[in-house]
């Protein structure tokens, strides 16, 4: 069994719809077929969501009028272009009408009692997810292909109820999944889930966060025990680094598990990081392949740690990040002072992306800018005179990854990263290096991050 995620530009119109059909055709034996959104209805869903708990009363139902035509409007021309049987696309016609009248129905809910909640917010983005699995079975029905639309709560994934950053409840999946897609794969029938979304055991929608495609197609992955998990996007595969910043940058044709999940925590953006997890508890490889030059050969992930010449393999940037620094002398008498702060975070939902400086008197830390007004809030709250003189940001900051098995036991590694950035007079701000050893990340400012990537790839890369 192989398991086909396409991300929202893989069925961004009619006319890569039509290209998913031929790939999904070409695949020969049992097939699960995970779908985003097609490009922007997620943003315009969120958009709408957002707009319609400002409006006036008397105008709310007059936008989410025009917005339900502009979804209905949008999927039902598309899947008029995708599908030729009449009798597919009037099945389908008729869902898509169904769904939309759904959805106007929250908006209009959303917009009159002037509240939005994470569970509402959820319930609406689902709608795009929901639209695009009709469209992609449609089409392959049309061309011959059985295939039924499953979305992820019809598909047995049950998670949490978290909403907007779910967690699988592993325990409970296992068997529903096997349950509900096994017999439909059984059947030769192409089981075309919904990426993205789930429910919780009391059947509310939820939604996993960013990632949540890949993270749906790993997940399913496990579960049916697939010979492997492709992830179809616009890009040939894993790259040594963003080729917007280094057009050199090259394909990475095989990436270990350990090394994948680094370089997507760290800014690589064709997977994410928490799809590797699954894949990886049971041995399954994970292929990037490109939708639109499928005969690239793309990066293969596997346990597998292969060691190459150039040692480092690739080098991320993440960007949008700010540093928090807590200090004081009365940190040093509070015991467990870092597993407070984790935990007052954690239970946040906030993700600590990178920890070093610390000490008896001072700890620092790395976290999405976004999450940071949050997180000062409540650690002012809970601990400022309370063992914790003041808490510091450092804005306008980035943080640097390289990554390679190589580096692994390699000698004087870090001393020749470190002496290409001081090489390009740019100062390093925060070091930390995972006790795998096959990254090394540290912190320089954003207005000296692409140029200490174009450095160190032309360095260890390139040369």
């Amino acid at each position: 069994m192989i398991v086909m995620k396409f991300g929202g530009t893989s069925v961004g119109s009619a006319k890569e719809i039509k290209r998913v059909v031929e790939l999904v055709s070409n695949e020969k034996g049992d097939r699960v077929v995970v779908v985003s959104a097609m490009s922007g209805v997620t943003n315009s869903l969120l958009a709408a969501a957002n707009k319609v708990i400002e409006l006036p009363s008397g105008v709310v139902e007059k936008e989410v009028n025009k917005f339900h035509k502009e979804m209905l409007d949008k999927h039902v021309s598309t899947a008029e272009e995708v599908i030729a049987d009449k009798k597919v696309l009037g099945e389908v016609r008729e869902e898509i009408e169904k769904l939309a009248e759904e959805l106007k129905v929250a908006l209009l809910g959303v917009g009159y009692l002037e509240e939005l909640s994470p569970k509402s917010l959820d319930y609406v983005v689902s709608f795009g997810e929901r639209f695009s699995i009709l469209l992609v079975s449609g089409a392959l029905n049309a061309a011959g292909i059985k295939a039924k639309a499953l979305t992820g709560h019809e598909a047995g994934i049950v998670t949490d109820s978290n909403f907007g950053r779910a967690r699988p409840l592993h325990s409970t999946m296992e068997n529903s999944v096997r349950e509900r897609v096994g017999p439909v794969v059984a059947e030769g029938i192409v089981a075309v889930v919904a990426g993205f979304i789930a429910a919780d055991k009391d059947a509310n929608t939820t939604t996993m966060g960013r990632g949540g495609s890949d993270y749906t197609a790993s997940l399913l992955g496990r579960c049916l025990s697939a010979k492997e998990v492709q992830i179809w996007t616009d890009v040939d595969g894993i790259l040594s680094t963003d080729p917007k910043i280094v057009p050199e940058a090259r394909l990475i044709k095989t990436l270990s598990y350990v090394e994948a999940m680094d370089l997507a925590y760290f800014g690589a953006k064709v997977i994410h990081s928490k799809m590797i997890a699954p894949a990886m508890d049971a041995d399954i490889p994970v292929r990037i392949k490109n939708t639109f030059n499928p005969g690239s050969e793309g990066t293969l992930i596997v346990r597998e740690q292969e060691k190459i010449e150039t040692v480092i393999k690739a080098v991320a940037v993440h960007r949008n990040v700010d540093i928090v620094n807590l200090k004081g002398i009365g940190m040093a008498e509070t015991p467990n002072i870092a597993g407070k702060v984790f935990t007052l975070l954690g239970d946040e939902n906030i993700n600590i992306i990178m920890i070093s400086g610390s000490s008896e008197s001072n700890l620092s830390f790395v976290l999405e800018r976004k999450d940071v007004p949050k997180a000062v809030e409540r650690l002012n709250e809970r601990f400022l005179g309370n063992g914790v003189r003041n808490i510091d940001l450092m804005e306008g900051v980035c943080i640097i990854t390289i990554v390679g098995v190589g580096m692994h036991g390699a000698k004087g590694i870090a001393a020749r990263v470190f002496q290409a950035v001081s090489d390009e007079d740019v100062n390093i701000i925060m070091i930390a290096q995972g006790s795998s050893e096959v990254n090394i990340s540290f912190i320089v400012e954003e207005k000296d991050g692409d140029r200490v990537v174009k450095a160190l790839h032309k360095k260890f890369i390139e040369g």
